[in-house]
C-alpha cells in the first residue's frame, strides 16, 4: 500500500520534504496547494499529481492519507482541523502555530482524532544529534549555551511579528528544541531584546534585531541562547553542552566532544528530514509511533518556551514560567 500525501504551503522548506517523499518507496506525492497556484503547479510538473489554490478544495477531492503542513506560523489552524476533521496524519513544519493558545484547540483536536502528527524538527532526526543524546545519557548537565544566528528571511511575512512570531519562535526554535532534546525541559526564561537598526532597512520590520534568552532547566542545568537576524556576512547555529566529564558541540553538520574518554569529531552522514519522512510513511502504514521523536503535543512544549521568551522581552525581562505559558 502506498500512503497517499498531499502538501499544503509549497515555499521553500517544501520542496525539502517533497524530495524526500518522492525518494520513499511507500510514498505517493499526489496533490500539491499554495494560494499562489504556480508553485502547485510546479510541483505538479516536477512530480505529478493535482494543483489547488484552496486547500479545503484539495481535502474534499483528493483520497489521502495524509498531509505535509508547510505554511507560515499565522496560517496554521483551519488547515489542522479540517485535516484532524478527514482523520488524516500530518506531517507539519516547525512552529505548529504563532503561540499556544493557538495551538491548544489543535492538539485538542488531533488527540480526539487519534491521528498521527509528526513535527519537523529535523535536528532531532539527525544522526549526529542523536550520537550526542547518546553521550550525554547518565551526565549531570551543567551549562547549555546555543545561538542561532544569520540573515533576515526573504518573506514580508517574517518581518511582522504577529505573522511569524519573531526569530525565536520561527527560527530559534530549533535550538531551543534540541536544548530540550539534550538537556530536558526548559522551566524557567528571562530574555532581553533589541530592535534599532532592521527597522531602518524594512520599513514594517517589528520582530527584535537580537534577543538573548536566560535559561533554567528541570534538572538544575542553566542556559543561554541567543538570536539575530541582521549579519549581512555569515551565520550559523549551534548548541554546546557541559557536565563536568563530558562537553558536546553542535555547529551545523558537525558533532565535536571531550570527554574523560577522550575527545573526538563526527560529520552528520544521516540527514533530518530523510528520517522524519520515512518515520512519518511508516508510521501512516503500521499504526506504530515508537519512533516519532517530535508529535505534535511535544512541539507545543517547544512552542511554549519560545513563546515565554518573547513574553519576558515584552515585559522588560520578568522571568516567565513555561507551565503559566501551558496553563
Amino acid at each position: 500500500m502506498l500512503v497517499r500525501i498531499g502538501f499544503i504551503g509549497m515555499g521553500g522548506i517544501a520542496q525539502r520534504h517533497l524530495e524526500s517523499l518522492n525518494d520513499n518507496p511507500d510514498a505517493e506525492l499526489v496533490a500539491y496547494c499554495d494560494i499562489e497556484l504556480e508553485k502547485a503547479e510546479q510541483a505538479v510538473q516536477q512530480y505529478g499529481g493535482n494543483a489547488y489554490d484552496d486547500f479545503a478544495a484539495m481535502l474534499e477531492r483528493e483520497e489521502l492519507d495524509g498531509v505535509v503542513i508547510c505554511t507560515p506560523p499565522f496560517a496554521h489552524g483551519d488547515i489542522e482541523l479540517a485535516a484532524c476533521e478527514k482523520g488524516l496524519h500530518m506531517l507539519i513544519e516547525k512552529p505548529v502555530t504563532l503561540n499556544v493558545a493557538m495551538a491548544r484547540p489543535i492538539l485538542e483536536a488531533v488527540e480526539a482524532a487519534g491521528i498521527i502528527t509528526v513535527v519537523a524538527y529535523k535536528y532531532r532526526w539527525d544522526d549526529h544529534v542523536n550520537k550526542a543524546r547518546e553521550m550525554l545519557q547518565g551526565q549531570t548537565i551543567g551549562l547549555v549555551f546555543g545561538n542561532f544566528w544569520g540573515r533576515t528571511p526573504g518573506v514580508a511575512w517574517w518581518r511582522i511579528k504577529e505573522q511569524s512570531g519573531g526569530q525565536n519562535v520561527e527560527q530559534t526554535t530549533h535550538i531551543f528544541d534540541m536544548a530540550r532534546f539534550l538537556a530536558g525541559e526548559i522551566t524557567r526564561v528571562q530574555a532581553f531584546g533589541t530592535l534599532q537598526i532592521m527597522n531602518s532597512v524594512y520599513p514594517d520590520f517589528d520582530v527584535w534585531d537580537a534577543t538573548a534568552a536566560n535559561l533554567e532547566f528541570a534538572n538544575g542545568a542553566v542556559g543561554t541562547i541567543s538570536s539575530t537576524c541582521l549579519s549581512q556576512h555569515w551565520g550559523q547555529s549551534s548548541l554546546r553542552v557541559l557536565g563536568h566529564d563530558i562537553m558536546v558541540n553542535v555547529v551545523g553538520d558537525t558533532l565535536s566532544w571531550a570527554s574523560e574518554d577522550g575527545e573526538g569529531e563526527y560529520t552528520k552522514q544521516v540527514d533530518g528530514y530523510g528520517e522524519e519522512a520515512r518515520v512519518f510513511v511508516e508510521a501512516v502504514m503500521t499504526g506504530n509511533r515508537i519512533q516519532i521523536r517530535s508529535d505534535y503535543a511535544d512541539a507545543v512544549r517547544s512552542l511554549a518556551v519560545t513563546e515565554a521568551t518573547n513574553r519576558s522581552i515584552e515585559n522588560g525581562g520578568e522571568v516567565v514560567e513555561v507551565a503559566d505559558i501551558l496553563a
